[in-house]
């Protein structure tokens, strides 16, 4: 459609030349306007403008506004405006700010393309999910919820320090408010949850569903850091039938297998980090991330 109305743009200029020439279409003190020009303009707008351009009022105030801005751009090098510091200064801004925004585009698309390829060898077949939710069918028959308080700090001396002090007698309400660097729970007394089964990170997990109710672990070290966990409630939730659990299987087992793909490629790289060298905020929590959501969506 655009190709058609570009063309019919060519017919009302009269000009008789193929799209794109470099025919001179007005003038403008040094600017030359010419008719690749007019059309590069045209195709930008709207198609309901393209349509009135196809009349000759059309033509005549397209070229007209054209040739008005040409007048102004002239003018305002006349007045030096294109040699000021402040308008070097924004143009250069603005390409760098451009050159970002092309570079995380260029990223992005890279990883969008490459993850749908990783997702054909990582996909879980409907065998699989059903074998899957068999061998577990206790989990889902008797599916439970449960909700813990936690500390969470990034260095094991402290996390000892804070253990101590709750053993000693402190609640552990008082101790996670004063000490726990996990934003989003330390004003609740580090109370988080209610959490079903894969939705924590798996060290956390683990120790939160063994717990028995009013329990309290020792110290857990995650990719978060070192946490103190204290049971407070297991909720038996209705069971889920298969139909009901097939794509939180498939999600969990295609996670599982992303996981093990990731690690294989930190090692292939030999991949090393300086976590002390990164001047990062403290971790905000033990929930799994999304960023590999796309891989089993």
């Amino acid at each position: 459609m655009k190709k058609v109305l570009l063309f019919a743009a060519v017919v009302v200029f009269g000009l008789g030349a193929c799209k794109g020439s470099d025919k001179v279409v007005a003038k403008v003190g040094g600017t030359k306007i010419t008719e690749a020009a007019l059309e590069e303009k045209l195709a930008a707008m709207p198609p309901s403008y393209q349509d009135y351009v196809n009349t000759p009022a059309g033509k005549k105030q397209f070229i007209d506004s054209i040739v008005r801005e040409a007048i102004v751009v002239e003018a305002a090098k006349q007045a030096g405006v294109d040699k000021r510091k402040e308008y070097s200064e924004a143009l250069k801004e603005f390409k760098l700010e451009q050159e970002r925004q092309f570079a995380e585009y260029k990223t992005g698309l890279l990883i969008e393309s490459y993850i749908r390829d990783i997702h054909d060898t990582i996909a879980a077949s409907d065998d699989e999910v059903k074998a899957y939710y068999d061998a577990n069918k206790e989990a889902f028959d008797k599916p439970v919820a449960f909700t813990v308080r936690h500390i969470l700090v990034t260095d094991r001396a402290e996390a000892e320090a804070a253990l101590a002090r709750i053993q000693k007698g402190e609640s552990f309400d008082k101790v996670a408010r004063e000490v726990s660097q996990d934003r989003g729970s330390s004003q609740n007394g580090g109370l988080i949850g209610p959490f079903k089964k894969g939705e924590l990170v798996p060290e956390f997990e683990e120790v939160a569903l063994n717990l028995k109710k009013n329990e309290m672990s020792g110290i857990v070290e995650t990719v978060y850091g070192y946490h103190i966990i204290f049971k407070v409630s297991d909720q038996i939730l209705p069971a889920i039938p298969f139909e009901a659990a097939k794509p939180e299987i498939k999600r969990a087992i295609e996670k599982e297998r992303f996981e093990k793909w990731f690690d294989d490629k930190r090692k292939s790289l030999g991949v090393q980090v300086n976590y002390d060298a990164a001047n990062a905020n403290a971790p905000a929590g033990v929930m799994e991330t999304d960023e590999e959501s796309e891989i089993s969506e």
